[in-house]
């Protein structure tokens, strides 16, 4: 009998600005966001409020399946919280804190439920994904930083 699995998986990224710029930035879902990754998918908003953003994802680069529905709980000014729901479960926890006055850490945790064990990712493989997510972001996040000092 297959019973389902949670996997607990931690991971912080540092970006060059203040902790007030990376709030903003970080939760200012657009529908285009996944043009950072390379993708082509797509956001669909459900709801877009000061509290609250749910939306699901769309394009011909979705992998076959149901997309599951996101859900964020915004808390200003430094942490977010993302529930999902679909064919696996996914909770995050996203919190910021100012290291210094021009430099913010994120520290990401995320509980992920699996239909049984067999599927769970291993830590080393979810966390340098993650990290490697939020490489591609860091590059957007800093450049429009800098453009926001010039202008």
């Amino acid at each position: 009998m297959k019973t389902a699995w949670t996997e607990t998986y931690r991971v912080s990224k540092t970006f060059n600005a203040p902790i007030r710029f990376v709030y903003t930035w970080c939760t200012d879902f657009r529908e285009d966001d996944a043009k950072m990754l390379g993708s082509k998918l797509r956001r669909i908003f459900h709801e877009k409020t000061k509290e609250r953003v749910i939306w699901t994802i769309t394009g011909e680069d979705l992998p076959t399946g149901t997309d599951p529905v996101r859900v964020v709980w915004l808390r200003p000014p430094d942490s977010w919280h993302l529930e999902t729901c679909g064919d696996e479960v996914l909770v995050g926890d996203y919190k910021l804190m100012a290291v210094g006055k021009s430099k913010t850490r994120l520290d990401l945790t995320f509980a992920k439920t699996y239909a049984n064990r067999e599927d769970a990712l291993d830590r080393e493989t979810f966390e340098r994904g993650t990290l490697d997510h939020w490489d591609h972001y860091t590059k957007f996040l800093e450049s429009d930083y800098k453009k926001s000092l010039r202008g």
